[in-house]
């Protein structure tokens, strides 16, 4: 059997640990398992109108939630937490805009506007190769045909593309955005901070470490859970159904694993 000193978390050690997290925190595991459940009975109810750019789009961005939020419990029950958090901020992100989209339809001009300018940044960061192969791919697809025209399309338009920050207050998630996304952000920059992932202390030694840790596992989980709750709000909503009650007999078991893990 591979050890983790050798391979890491590929390591045949490294699988079989997460018996360990997955028993520890095995009541906790299954109610987000119960909540994975319903996000996919949600998505199989899931009606396409490929005519409708706001439901499309709501829709789609669900989709990544809920796949989002399935990496971050495989994440876990490995006790990848540097990983769980970075994949958690990306939640948030989608988060923020789906609900904001639902609550104020007319802010898809701005979700659109994001594109164009994210298409022409990238378009104009092509300008910028370097080196000789990526030069030569780029002219061989005529990008930078492609950005003089996008910025010749763009010249006279004003692009209201949003922040995270300006969806989450749009989707009156300011909270998420100041205790989850700032400090989950930390991991995806590599920020000193976040580097306290790999350090194993005691009172005799302190060391860098790598390998399964459930350091933080509770809150990033009850963050995905979170996320879920309001997505899942949001897009029936969305679709004219009012599922809030029963989501708040989720809620209610929640706060009773909060009061024994918190």
């Amino acid at each position: 059997m591979s050890k983790i000193e050798e391979e890491g978390f590929l390591s045949n050690e490294s699988e079989d640990g997460k018996s360990h997290l997955i028993e520890k925190y095995s009541d906790f595991f299954e109610f987000a398992r119960e909540m994975n459940r319903l996000c996919m009975k949600l998505l199989s109810e899931l009606r396409i109108d490929w005519e409708d750019k706001h439901k499309l789009i709501t829709h789609t961005l669900f989709i990544r939630t809920v796949e989002n939020y399935q990496g971050v419990y495989l994440l876990l029950e490995r006790g990848m937490m540097a990983q769980a958090k970075v994949l958690t901020r990306s939640m948030l992100e989608a988060l923020f805009t789906l609900v904001a989209l639902q609550k104020k339809p007319k802010l898809l001009a701005s979700y659109l506007d994001q594109h164009e300018e994210s298409y022409r940044r990238g378009l104009k960061a092509a300008m910028k190769f370097k080196s000789k192969s990526l030069k030569e791919a780029a002219k061989m697809h005529g990008l930078e045909k492609r950005y003089i025209e996008k910025k010749q399309e763009l010249k006279n338009r004003e692009l209201k593309a949003l922040s995270p920050i300006e969806w989450a207050i749009e989707a009156e998630l300011e909270d998420y955005y100041n205790v989850y996304y700032v400090t989950y952000s930390n991991s995806i920059h590599s920020n000193l901070s976040a580097l306290d992932d790999h350090i194993d202390e005691t009172k005799d030694d302190i060391n860098l470490s790598m390998g399964p840790s459930d350091i933080d596992l509770y809150d990033v989980l009850k963050c995905g859970i979170f996320i879920l709750l309001n997505a899942a709000n949001s897009i029936e909503l969305v679709n004219g159904n009012d599922i809030s009650s029963k989501l708040h007999e989720y809620e209610n078991r929640f706060e009773e694993l909060e009061s024994k893990h918190a």
